[in-house]
């Protein structure tokens, strides 16, 4: 099933900030599209398709599953004429439609029950009439935004990726939970394409969308790839990983490069720290471009390149096993070079790798 796509429909929002607090603590184009933008210019603007298209669509799934006449009429009970005309959001017809499949097949009631009392969401065979495109679109785009609200990104995004815009009642939401899962594992590239396609190519975005997706299309702009902010973003996302009692090799892998990279910026801040020598052999005595206090050189000086023993990481959660001295040499660098509040981060990510030992 694929629905109509308008290119001039009139734009609605609802006016819903509230959401936007719960918003913020919450998602690759299949079928051979290598440029998402690409996609949306061909096939046109995305939008909400019209209710009274989606309750024949619903008619007809239902003359496939083919219940009595009890369960068809608590089917369609949430889509008479006045509910149809009332102008839904993607997000109302979204679960609309998984509580009319709810009314028929076990397992979207099932689905629906766990998701509502907080999960694990159970498995569904799409066989039989659950293979549908209707049933089937719907019941892993409902999945991916509860697996998405509820921080499992990676296994949402793999949802996100088996599904098209076209052939779901809410494009803007796929497209925005499917940014929020790139965003939190570091597709950078990906996520600002999900949100270009939300924002330039979608129609009837709920307004806590569009402010969420701006702030953040904004946050992907500035960030980059080799500062402390990066390494503060791959510990969060450790971080996650290990109190949903994950600690498998990808979380192993991740710790490693996060210390390979406190260890490179530690590196260049030792050499941008040491003494800068003009044409006559002496110091520069001009003012560091921080702002802050030249570094103490008895604690690191010509001699120190950055180079640290590798060790076993024990369950004490010190900083890569540095003895005391070399500890709190560490900790006055990086309150020297590096933005207030780094120091907190990382020593808490200790912490919390220590608990998890």
């Amino acid at each position: 099933m694929t629905f109509s796509l308008h290119r001039n429909s009139g734009y609605t929002a609802r006016m819903n900030l509230l959401l936007v607090a719960i918003l913020s603590i919450l998602p690759n184009v299949p079928d051979g599209r290598s440029d998402p933008m690409d996609a949306a210019e061909s096939s046109g603007t995305f939008t909400v398709p019209d209710a009274a298209e989606i309750r024949e669509q619903l008619r007809s799934w239902l003359m496939t599953a083919e219940p009595d006449a009890a369960v068809r009429k608590n089917a369609l009970s949430a889509w008479t004429d006045q509910a149809v005309a009332s102008g839904l959001s993607g997000e109302e017809l979204l679960d609309r439609l998984v509580e009319s499949f709810a009314a028929v097949d076990a397992a979207a009631r099932d689905t629906l029950a766990a998701a509502r009392s907080g999960g694990p969401l159970p498995q569904i065979v799409f066989d039989g009439i659950r293979q549908e495109p209707l049933y089937r679109n719907h019941l892993k785009l409902f999945r991916a935004r509860w697996l998405t609200q509820h921080r499992f990104y990676d296994e949402a995004l793999e949802i996100f990726e088996d599904l098209l815009p076209e052939t779901v009642v809410d494009p803007a939401g796929l497209f925005f939970y499917r940014a929020v899962c790139q965003r939190h594992l570091l597709q950078r590239p990906e996520a600002m394409d999900s949100l270009n396609l939300l924002l330039n190519h979608t129609q009837d975005v709920p307004v806590r969308f569009r402010m969420v997706a701006d702030l953040l299309l904004k946050e992907l702009n500035q960030e980059r790839d080799d500062d402390l902010g990066h390494v503060s973003r791959l510990m969060t996302d450790v971080q996650r990983r290990l109190e949903l009692g994950r600690s498998g090799p990808r979380v192993r892998q991740q710790q490693k490069n996060i210390i390979a990279a406190i260890d490179r910026l530690l590196e260049q801040a030792e050499q941008q720290g040491q003494p800068q020598e003009g044409g006559s052999g002496q110091p520069s005595s001009g003012p560091p471009s921080s702002g802050r206090r030249p570094a103490d050189r008895a604690g690191f000086g010509p001699k120190g390149r950055g180079e640290a023993d590798r060790k076993e990481l024990k369950e004490t959660g010190r900083w890569g096993m540095l003895d005391r001295r070399e500890e709190a040499r560490v900790r006055e660098l990086i309150r020297q070079r590096f933005p207030a509040g780094y120091l907190d981060i990382i020593s808490e990510y200790s912490r919390r790798i220590a608990e998890q030992n």
